[in-house]
């Protein structure tokens, strides 16, 4: 009798191992939410959009919910918000270090944002701060990373 007992508590405890399961499988499914209530990529912002295809540039893991530094600098690059005179990749360099915590090595799209607010008041010095962060809004959005020195395979005959 202490052997069914046994088994019946073991089968329990595997049964909740496999709700727990289910419950972390879900939420992976859901970006992250635990109430399935997920952005769908019709309600990104084409900001977000473009955060996203660069975030998960050379990451085949990436979810696309954090940039690295590396990712941060090659959107800058090739969005063209680098432009050698008021904004160099230093300043870039050093707004990522800024705007990301102390710990981490990536940052989120909220402080993408944050980063792109205080480069936009740098990359267009003579424009207000709404006109500044939108003119630098446009120079991202819609665009995907760049990818040269790919090399092309012949065929050989």
């Amino acid at each position: 009798m202490a052997e069914c007992k046994s088994k019946s508590i073991r089968g329990a405890a595997k049964g909740d191992r496999a709700k727990e399961k289910g419950a972390k499988h879900h939420m992976s499914d859901s970006n992250g939410t635990p109430d399935g209530d997920a952005a769908t990529p019709q309600e990104l912002s084409s900001l977000e959009e473009a955060f996203r295809k660069f975030a998960i540039l050379g990451d085949t893991r990436a979810m696309g919910r954090d940039m690295n530094g590396k990712n941060w600098s090659k959107l800058c690059k090739d969005c063209n918000i680098i432009d050698g005179r008021n904004v160099t990749i230093t300043d870039v360099d050093i707004m990522f270090s800024k705007v990301k915590p102390k710990s981490f090595r990536t940052i989120n799209f909220d402080q993408f944002k944050d980063a792109l607010q205080e480069l936009a008041q740098k990359r267009f010095k003579g424009k207000n701060e709404e006109e500044a962060i939108q003119e630098l809004h446009k120079l991202i959005e819609g665009n995907s990373p760049v990818i040269s020195g790919v090399t092309v395979g012949q065929e050989l005959a």
